[in-house]
């Protein structure tokens, strides 16, 4: 019989310190993909109160303890770290395996200046945006730190780039 291993997206590639920065990566447990159906946003975001959290606006994160809703594009919204979601009219999928986050800390805006078209001095909240050639959300996190969410498939590639970057802001000195 096969015996199948879990493991995690970026399993063997992190964490990792170059000089200033730390790269590791980040498990938020369950996570869904919740898009209100037509006219049903109020309800969505009554039925998401249910958990603490109300349906996000754009780039807003609203977190409740273990759960946090956070805006993913227009009419869209991933909720992290809750086991089960109560019934919504909304299109709603479980997309637990298909993303890996790692995030960074310590010269994280000069690391992600050399990747993301988007100026993140001062940042707060969600935006969507590319990292190198990955569609990717970034998450302004407290102190400066940012968590960076790609496709599974991409955590390698997120990685790669990421010590490149790294070595890069490190070089300066």
């Amino acid at each position: 019989m096969v015996k199948l291993l879990e493991t995690t997206p970026c399993a063997g590639l992190l964490p990792r310190q170059i000089g200033q920065v730390k790269l590791s990566e980040v498990s938020f447990g369950k996570v869904w993909s919740v898009s209100p159906f037509a006219g049903k946003l109020a309800a969505t975001d009554a039925a998401l109160r249910k958990l603490g959290v109300a349906f996000p606006m754009a780039g807003q994160i609203v977190s409740a303890g273990p759960v946090t809703a956070m805006w993913f594009g227009h009419g869209q919204a991933l909720v992290l770290g809750a086991e089960a979601l109560p019934k919504l009219p909304a299109a709603v999928t479980d997309q637990s395996d298909g993303w890996a986050c790692v995030r960074i800390e310590g010269h994280a805006v000069d690391v992600l200046a050399r990747l993301a078209p988007v100026d993140l001095r001062g940042a707060a909240g969600a935006r969507r945006t590319l990292v190198g050639h990955m569609s990717a959300v970034i998450i302004a996190r407290d102190g400066g730190a940012f968590d960076v969410m790609v496709m599974r498939s991409m955590a390698a590639t997120l990685v790669h780039e990421l010590e490149v970057a790294a070595t890069g802001v490190s070089a300066r000195g």
